[in-house]
């Protein structure tokens, strides 16, 4: 019976030194609304990723945020619209028309399109950037053109 108590204790330790491991144990974040037009109209539904400068690995925050129907979104890290760290990030915008009932003339299923040029979809190409800072509430509109 000891020896049974002793193994659980053993066992038990790693696990209650690790609980705090990987829970709420990361930089500040700052709050961050924006607002996306094309063509000067808002693209509900687009997915919009900001991609930190400073920052490239599997294990990089790339805060995002959903567009809604007027144009504005707010930006997740961790927890829905938590926001971002304060820093420097390329970001890409992509607008995904799916329509599960589009059929094509034959008759086939649609595939889904970005329905935004090719450029904003990656961080390299898409000529957006944002400077996060503490304090920052509102970013500037991204204007996106054709």
């Amino acid at each position: 019976m000891f020896q049974k108590g002793l193994l659980t204790l053993v066992l038990l330790i790693p696990v209650m030194l690790c609980s705090s491991c990987g829970r709420g144990e990361h930089k500040p974040l700052v709050p961050v609304l924006g607002r996306v037009l094309f063509e000067g109209k808002p693209v509900p539904h687009a997915l919009v990723v900001f991609h930190p400068l400073a920052e490239e690995g599997p294990q990089t925050v790339r805060p995002r945020g959903q567009v809604a129907a007027d144009g504005s979104f707010q930006l997740t890290s961790y927890a829905t619209q938590d926001g971002a760290h304060p820093g420097e990030y390329r970001v890409t915008v992509e607008w995904w028309l799916t329509r599960a009932t589009a059929k094509s003339p034959e008759g086939s299923n649609l595939p889904a399109t970005n329905r935004l040029p090719a450029r904003y979809s990656k961080a390299e190409t898409s000529g957006l950037l944002a400077r996060i800072a503490p304090g920052t509430r509102e970013l500037p509109t991204f204007h996106l053109t054709r």
